[in-house]
């Protein structure tokens, strides 16, 4: 993996960057936190090693964050500084294909199932569809069930969460579509989860 160092955001005493290649070293996270925390200025580090995210709290008028980015690149010994609005690396391009196309599985049982959807169509002369024939197998088997058992049986809970899953996806699919993507920020930047700052981390004090 290319190792990039990227400047998600910054604010007046709190800068947040993201390393990838952390959430393959869990133990060089920690190794990093450690060394930053002797740096003078900086009072409190979070790193998150699933995430690669990296939390420096620091005394702005002690530390800038041009000297907290030269501090990292000391550390690590990785010179390159992706900013806000800059061209993402590779990793990140995967990322944002998956996320506007799918992930590879996706495509890959999406494009199954379109081919037995074609062959079936095929088959019946375009009178009926893999989505009709799921529809109305499903119709025919409760039906049979009602029929055999004499009841209405209550479903099982995976049954009702999977349902008000897709009631959701459904009914708010408008929401889904305008909610923007966690990889990229609105100014084409490369931005971290949001609201991740305090929850799931190695937390290390100064």
């Amino acid at each position: 993996m290319q190792r990039v160092i990227h400047l998600i955001h910054t604010s007046p005493g709190r800068t947040r960057l993201r390393l990838p290649w952390l959430r393959h070293d869990a133990k060089e996270a920690t190794v990093l936190a450690d060394e930053l925390l002797r740096v003078e200025g900086i009072r409190e580090v979070q790193v998150r090693p699933y995430t690669g995210s990296v939390l420096c709290i620091h005394a702005p008028q002690e530390l800038g964050v041009e000297d907290l980015l030269e501090e990292v690149r000391r550390c690590t010994g990785v010179d390159r500084v992706l900013r806000p609005g800059e061209e993402p690396p590779e990793e990140e391009v995967l990322l944002l294909r998956a996320l506007s196309e799918g992930s590879g599985v996706a495509r890959a049982a999406s494009q199954c199932v379109k081919g037995i959807n074609v062959d079936l169509l095929r088959a019946t002369e375009g009178r009926l569809d893999l989505g009709a024939l799921a529809a109305m197998g499903f119709a025919v088997a409760g039906a049979v069930e009602v029929a055999v058992t004499g009841r209405l049986t209550r479903p099982p809970w995976f049954n009702l969460g999977w349902w008000a899953f897709r009631t959701f996806i459904t009914m708010e699919g408008v929401a889904i579509r305008k909610t923007p993507s966690p990889v990229r920020h609105s100014d084409s930047g490369v931005q971290a989860p949001h609201g991740q700052d305090t929850a799931g981390a190695p937390r290390h004090d100064a």
